[in-house]
């Protein structure tokens, strides 16, 4: 079963600055085809993810993006604390090494290091509606792990694959490989 840590554990004041952090690599591969399961070849770059239950949509930060060469496919609509802005949608696969699980589709591309975030992509509910979180504020320890079978009825079996509202040209997916690696991280 794929899990991880992604918090602080033993640093709670860390986990309320920076939030649940995971390692992830981004990148895209024209050659690979979003449902057929094959793993993309990403640039060996590793970024800091928040794990975010406030996101309806994973998303990817701007910058990140185009300096990455992500294809623009889109310009949508997407909303924050600030209100509404246009944004690229940006073709991408997104991996997440601890977990061994890769998210390939669409993502907006939003300002997240120019607005002061350390962090390089956002994993939002459109993921983890296929994984269970434990956040243990007391001691900063977070957990994520892939959800056990019969938990949700309606999850779909892997490879994980879902539409997000508008994104109906590339769904993305999920895919969860079956011996994952197991890791922490943390932020300087």
């Amino acid at each position: 079963m794929a899990r991880a840590e992604c918090g602080f554990e033993g640093r709670p004041d860390e986990l309320v600055q920076y939030g649940p952090t995971i390692v992830v690599r981004i990148g895209f591969s024209p050659e690979v085809s979003f449902d057929s399961g094959d793993r993309a070849s990403l640039p060996s770059t590793q970024f800091f993810a928040l794990v975010d239950t406030g996101a309806s949509e994973s998303c990817i930060d701007s910058a990140v993006a185009m300096e990455l060469g992500l294809p623009v496919v889109d310009r949508e609509m997407v909303a924050g604390v600030h209100g509404a802005a246009p944004a690229n949608v940006h073709l991408a696969h997104i991996y997440i090494p601890a977990m061994d699980v890769w998210i390939n589709g669409r993502f907006a591309g939003v300002h997240l290091q120019a607005g002061g975030q350390p962090h390089s992509a956002l994993i939002g509910r459109d993921v983890l509606r296929h994984f269970t979180m434990v956040y243990d504020g007391p001691t900063g320890a977070v957990n994520i792990e892939e959800a056990r079978r019969g938990s949700t009825p309606t999850r779909p079996s892997p490879p994980y694959q879902f539409k997000n509202p508008g994104f109906s040209n590339v769904p993305p997916t999920i895919g969860v490989a079956s011996s994952p690696s197991h890791s922490s991280m943390s932020v300087a």
